[in-house]
C-alpha cells in the first residue's frame, strides 16, 4: 500500500524535539497549523505519557480523528500511531515518527505514514489522500521547526490562533 516518507532537520537537540513530538504528543494543536485543536486520550499506567490525541482538522469531510500511539519508544525517540474517525474507504492509516540525533544542537526527523484502503473510492482517494498528506507534512516539518527552534508557533499557526480566539 501506498507509503509517504519525510525527513527533515531541525536546528536543535533531539531531545527537545522529542519533548514535542513525544512527551507532549496530545499537544500538537498548540503548534500545528494542520491541526486547529488537539486534546489528550488519557495515559494507561506504565505506557507513554498519553494514549493518544483527538484532533481537530479543520476538514469537513473528517472534522475529528482520533490518534491512538500504538508504539511509543522513548529512549530511541520513536512513536508509531493510528488514526481512526477517517473515511470507511481507508481501512488503516499509520504513521511514524523517529526523532535522531545528528549532532551539537541539531538532529533528525522522519515521518512514514501508510495508508491501506479498500474499493473504488479507496482506489480514487489514496492519490488525494496522499497529496493532502504531503501537503500536510511539509507545513508540518516548518511549523514544528519553527515551534522547537524558537519557542513559538509559526507565523502561519499564530494566525490561526488569533482567528479562534486565542492569544
Amino acid at each position: 500500500m501506498p507509503e509517504l516518507f519525510t525527513e527533515f532537520v531541525v536546528t536543535a537537540p533531539a531531545d527537545a524535539v522529542w519533548d514535542v513530538v513525544g512527551r507532549r504528543f496530545d499537544r500538537i494543536g498548540a503548534w500545528a497549523t494542520a491541526v486547529p485543536a488537539s486534546a489528550a486520550l488519557p495515559a494507561q499506567p506504565g505506557g507513554p505519557p498519553v494514549a493518544g490525541r483527538v484532533c481537530t482538522t479543520g476538514v469537513r469531510l473528517v472534522p475529528r480523528v482520533t490518534e491512538t500511539l500504538v508504539a511509543y519508544d522513548e529512549a530511541n525517540r520513536t512513536l508509531t500511531y493510528e488514526g481512526s474517525g477517517l473515511p470507511r474507504f481507508v481501512t488503516r492509516a499509520r504513521n511514524t515518527w523517529t526523532v535522531t540525533p545528528v549532532g551539537d544542537g541539531w538532529c533528525r526527523v522522519t515521518m512514514r505514514a501508510r495508508f491501506d484502503t479498500r474499493g473504488l473510492l479507496g482506489r480514487l482517494g489514496r492519490s488525494v489522500i496522499l497529496a493532502q498528506t504531503w501537503r500536510t507534512s511539509r507545513y508540518l516539518a516548518d511549523d514544528l521547526r519553527r515551534y522547537v527552534e524558537t519557542g513559538r508557533p509559526s507565523p502561519r499557526k499564530q494566525r490561526q490562533l488569533r482567528r479562534a480566539g486565542h492569544r
